[in-house]
């Protein structure tokens, strides 16, 4: 009876094995979804918030669209919250003033190469004399009172 009884104990532990085998690979499983489902919940949230703030921007040039009695203009749709910025730095219209930017130190790094200062500018040339003004397209000759070309006969 032992060779019945060893064979009865090996088929036991052969299906004990496959059940333990079994359990893990549907824990597993289920670990897997679990993270797929979080993945694809945090994706669905930012394309949520995504497609909110694009509604957002879109109900927000509709509205000034309308205030501006439905003309689409470039003033109209133009980004109103750039203008509102405070930009710090030298502006194109101060950018020429003549003056030397010098750097900035910084303690421990070696200071950079002075730049060296502007050339003069040539002076300009003395302006010339001014023209006698044009007259319009359609002024009358001061001394011919009887010129009727820009008269219309067709009327």
């Amino acid at each position: 009876m032992s060779s019945a009884e060893d064979r009865y104990r090996a088929a036991i532990s052969t299906m004990e094995a496959a059940a333990r085998e079994q359990d893990e690979q549907r824990g597993l499983r289920e670990r897997r979804l679990a993270e797929a489902q979080q993945q694809a919940r945090e994706g669905m949230q930012k394309e949520l918030a995504a497609a909110q703030k694009y509604a957002e921007h879109m109900d927000e040039l509709n509205k000034r669209k309308q205030s501006a009695g439905g003309w689409a203009t470039e003033k109209t749709l133009a980004d109103k919250s750039r203008e509102s910025l405070m930009e710090f730095g030298v502006h194109e219209e101060e950018a020429d003033t003549g003056y030397t930017n010098y750097p900035t130190p910084s303690y421990g790094t070696p200071a950079a190469a002075v730049v060296p200062p502007r050339p003069e500018p040539a002076p300009e040339p003395p302006p010339a004399a001014p023209e006698p003004p044009k007259r319009g397209r359609h002024a009358r000759q001061p001394d011919d009172e009887d010129d009727f070309s820009s008269t219309s006969w067709l009327v």
